[in-house]
């Protein structure tokens, strides 16, 4: 397995990285997580969420579960 660590990236620059790893566009993302959450932000919204730093939890385990990527803690050694 391999694991990223994510203490010192934005999410800005985490969610950019893991749509790079993944070819998908930033309004790709945001029209799924609207589909999934019922809702209907705009993706312009969605970035300017991004910009300023104000994902919830919520919103990260869906972007990860979206684009397959699992969360895990794990003590530091």
């Amino acid at each position: 397995m391999r694991v990223m660590i994510i203490n010192d990236m934005t999410d800005f620059q985490l969610v950019k990285f893991l749509l790079n790893k993944e070819y998908m566009l930033q309004k790709d993302l945001s029209d799924k997580l609207n589909e999934r959450s019922g809702k209907t932000t705009k993706p312009g919204n969605f970035s300017a969420k991004l910009k300023r730093e104000y994902l919830t939890f919520r919103d990260l385990k869906n972007i990860c579960d979206i684009l397959g990527y699992d969360l895990i803690i794990q003590k530091r050694k």
